[in-house]
């Protein structure tokens, strides 16, 4: 008795979306072995060339470049329907990126084929990034009555950063997009079209603010040495460092120096607390704080 594979319950799957979604479809079987395009699916006008993988590494490069020929040749959409990408789960709101192919889970392809749902994230060799909507990243910042340098200084990024931002010129990273959200809100992010919309990997640029920077070296330095670190939002000391013999207090400064009354209230903190108050420069403040480390230990 002839037993169903994995693949062709995920393929079942996939055609039973597409048939939800209003679609005609074609089911390919030539080549037997390693083809590029799976189903052909036509909505009134738009056809969409469909590769399904249980996991999306196992694609040649072939094959991704094919169904991206064929998708110019056909002015047709193409899409990687999988499971999996490099062994790992695809998340179900996130679209990943493959030879300039967008890849999705089933379940994706159901929240925007059936119920017309779009996501947010891309994920682009193993980033997480996000589109801003330049109108309406414009339109929040006027409204917040917020400059360009003060908004770049509370996220740690430059004023060439934040106007790459307003043009549209680059993705942003996640972590500085809750960032954003946090001052902005959501819905200065622009929603994916997973059939439309298209990164191409080889011209993929984002911006790191200095702080994600930091913070990544910083983590490296709190590993190397064993301490502990703590990250603070709301008060005056940005991070607390705790080690054996030494807790060091840490003030973040920008471009623009953080203000004296933080500075003030993190050396009453660092006095009472008998900890060391070390106000962290963007350029050259992490060498100094290690030299300092290695000195006391």
């Amino acid at each position: 008795m002839n037993t169903i594979s994995e693949f062709e319950l995920m393929l079942e799957n996939v055609l039973n979306i597409l048939r939800k979604g209003g679609y005609t479809i074609h089911l390919v079987s030539y080549p037997e072995d390693r083809r590029s395009i799976d189903i052909v699916a036509k909505k009134e006008k738009d056809v969409v060339l469909i590769k399904v993988a249980l996991d999306a590494e196992k694609i040649g490069n072939l094959e991704v470049e094919d169904l991206r020929k064929s998708s110019i040749a056909y002015s047709a959409s193409s899409m990687i329907v999988a499971k999996t990408y490099k062994g790992r789960e695809l998340e179900e709101d996130v679209v990943y990126v493959k030879g300039n192919i967008n890849v999705v889970s089933p379940e994706l392809l159901e929240k925007y084929i059936v119920r017309k749902e779009k996501p947010l994230i891309y994920n682009v060799k193993g980033i997480y990034v996000l589109k801003l909507d330049p109108q309406k990243f414009c339109e929040r910042r006027t409204e917040l009555n917020l400059s360009r340098g003060e908004l770049a200084e509370a996220l740690g990024l430059t004023r060439k950063a934040l106007y790459l931002y307003e043009k549209g010129e680059t993705m942003v990273s996640l972590n500085t997009a809750l960032q954003l959200a946090e001052f902005m809100g959501e819905d200065i992010f622009k929603e994916i079209d997973p059939l439309k919309d298209k990164i191409n990997e080889d011209d993929f640029t984002i911006i790191h603010s200095e702080r994600e920077r930091l913070d990544k070296e910083l983590s490296s330095i709190i590993s190397r040495y064993n301490y502990i670190g703590v990250r603070f939002k709301r008060t005056p000391v940005d991070i607390a460092l705790k080690g054996e013999k030494t807790t060091f207090s840490i003030v973040r400064q920008g471009d623009n120096s953080s203000s004296p009354r933080k500075i003030d209230d993190a050396e009453e903190i660092a006095n009472l607390t008998e900890s060391l108050l070390i106000v962290l420069k963007e350029k050259t403040g992490l060498k100094e704080l290690e030299k300092l480390i290695k000195k006391l230990e």
